[in-house]
């Protein structure tokens, strides 16, 4: 375990990095729902499964971001 001091640009670069992840993976859904949605003509079904789609990808890419933090602390 270190005791040095943490650098707090490393972690408001990291909490960054975790709210655009989130964030950019819910826009994606919902633009990407409604131009399907309009497309097929099936609005709320595609926005639902695009939402859950980009929430999913977003946790995803936010658990590869955080993996090289979680480690045993040892």
């Amino acid at each position: 375990m270190s005791t040095g001091k943490r650098n707090p640009w490393r972690a408001m670069a990291l909490v960054s990095i975790i709210s655009s992840y989130v964030v950019g993976g819910v826009v994606a859904g919902v633009f990407t729902g409604l131009w399907l949605g309009n497309q097929f003509g099936a609005k709320p079904v595609f926005l639902i499964v695009s939402i859950l789609i980009g929430l999913g990808v977003g946790f995803y890419g936010v658990m590869k971001t955080i993996e090289p933090f979680l480690g045993d602390d040892e």
